[in-house]
């Protein structure tokens, strides 16, 4: 929309991971250079491990551009499946049909694989992306491939801190003294994220100082603290503000506005004029543990208002089931330990980019919010796992939840109950598609673009705003002309490891 007003080649601050924009910082430099030699070595496995955002899926893209063509990588980036899901999904990839249906099948399958590259002196690279989701069953049972004499293939587990705190529980010890090579993937300073922009719109034809003020720029990595993802955010964004008011240059006061939206209204008003504060105001524990340092005063009033905010939000605050149309209304008194079965057909709210997925929910338990909960946990408790798509469900059936890290004590949550069904998005037009997935980036669409069974249908990516600057993705797959159609390719898909949602799932009672 923008490029031709400020003359870039292409977008310059996509979202998507491109290795021809990578930004190569000593410490990146230094990961990619380690995985590498830890591949070429063949001795144990490869961690890498970074916050979100700090370009990990970006040095993988670069990686397999760098790789000896004696090297056959394949990425995994669904991780909440089980072991035999995961083999399966190895299988897939190497363009064979899991014929074995037990895990001592299909690992039998795999080592003849594997024995066949060995003899051509060839090595497989399995990437495991977002290994912080793997379960301890999964990740007990990759130390199987320790076991290979063939040396023929390699594991990279590539995932965020909580990845390493796994690795350091008793049960996991072993495997984590499997891993030979671990890279650490650091936010940028200050003066790398200057760079980072600047050679990011080199690339596509332009420069910082013709694009941006140098307040613009300062506010702009002050905001980010170094995460890529973040200035990425924040320079499309800017471009996309200023391109709507004819304005070539972007100044501090675009950026300003930029970041007053992607905080939302609840803390606009507190947003200092001066960019020097802004940083004050970040909303993770970090941040909030500077502010609380720096400014106990401010922080005294906002606990007050955080008071004052529910006691009007518990006794004036509409019920969601009467604003966004649920058939069935749920008392306001139901016991917390009190089981229904109440059918619910629910739209998203208009805060959220996306389309009403016209699903029909079945409630299973109505349950009060206790001090220290998440709706993280919450997910884990009642369903025996926490991944983003049933996350994204538990958030649809509560559209009052606008952001996924807030949530609040006695607030009544429903718990539907998880089936395939929900899988099933019927469209106005009286045809079908389905909810493969909710991811944290758009990659995952690639993966299903790749699936023969799929060959011929739509694969959307629609964006799902979780939080004030978090935003989740959903895999959507269609069109399907009848019911008979889409449950027989979720069947399909389910069989194959590409539905990992359902596997082994724990409804409540």
């Amino acid at each position: 929309m923008y490029n031709e007003f400020y003359g870039f080649r292409e977008k310059p601050f996509e979202l998507t991971p491109d290795p021809r924009f990578i930004f190569l910082t000593p410490g990146l430099r230094k990961a990619l250079v380690s995985v590498i030699y830890g591949i070429k070595e063949r001795t144990g496995f490869i961690s890498v491990i970074g916050e979100a955002g700090t370009g990990k899926t970006t040095l993988i893209h670069s990686l397999l551009n760098r790789l000896d063509t004696k090297v056959k990588p394949i990425i995994i980036f669904h991780t909440t499946v089980s072991f035999n899901d995961l083999l399966r999904m190895i299988l897939r990839e190497l363009d064979l049909w899991a014929v074995e249906k037990s895990k001592a099948g299909l690992w039998n399958q795999l080592i003849r694989y594997s024995n066949q590259m060995a003899a051509k002196n060839e090595i497989l690279v399995i990437i495991i992306d977002e290994a912080q989701k793997l379960t301890e069953e999964v990740m007990e049972g990759l130390k199987m491939f320790s076991n290979l004499e063939s040396k023929a293939i390699k594991i990279v587990l590539v995932g965020q801190p909580e990845l390493e705190d796994k690795l350091n529980l008793g049960g996991l010890r072993q495997l984590n003294q499997m891993i030979r090579v671990r890279c650490q993937i650091k936010a940028l300073d200050e003066a790398e994220s200057k760079e980072y922009i600047d050679h990011r719109l080199r690339l596509t034809g332009s420069s910082s100082l013709e694009t941006f003020t140098p307040e613009a720029v300062s506010m702009i990595c002050r905001y980010a603290e170094g995460i890529p993802r973040i200035i990425n955010t924040l320079c499309d964004n800017a471009f996309l503000a200023g391109y709507r008011s004819s304005q070539k240059r972007i100044d501090a006061g675009i950026v300003r506005e930029v970041i007053k939206d992607i905080e939302g209204p609840t803390l606009q008003k507190i947003i200092s004029s001066s960019p020097t504060h802004i940083n004050e105001f970040r909303t993770s524990p970090f941040r909030l543990r500077f502010f609380l340092n720096k400014a106990p005063l401010i922080v005294l009033f906002l606990f007050l208002m955080g008071g004052l905010f529910l006691l009007i939000h518990r006794y004036t605050y509409p019920k969601p089931a009467k604003m966004w149309g649920i058939k069935s209304i749920v008392s306001p008194h139901v016991d917390t330990e009190q089981s229904t079965t109440s059918t619910f057909s629910q739209t998203t709210p208009p805060s959220v980019s996306i389309a009403n997925m016209g699903r029909e929910y079945k409630l299973k338990k109505v349950v009060a919010v206790k001090e220290g909960q998440t709706v993280s946990q919450l997910t884990q408790k009642y369903y025996g796992r926490a991944d983003l798509t049933l996350i994204d469900f538990l958030l649809e059936l509560n559209p009052e939840i606008t952001n996924v890290h807030l949530i609040m004590v006695d607030q009544e949550i429903r718990i539907p109950h998880i089936t395939e069904e929900l899988l099933v998005i019927r469209s106005p037009d009286h045809t079908y598609k389905i909810h493969a997935g909710t991811f944290e980036t758009p990659d995952p669409a690639e993966f299903y673009n790749k699936e023969p069974a799929l060959k011929g249908k739509n694969i959307e990516t629609l964006p799902r705003n979780v939080s004030p600057r978090e935003t989740w993705y959903r895999v959507v797959i269609g069109k399907f002309d009848n019911r008979a159609e889409v449950l027989k390719m979720i069947s399909l898909l389910k069989e194959k490891g590409l539905l990992p949602a359902f596997g082994g799932l724990r409804n409540i009672e």
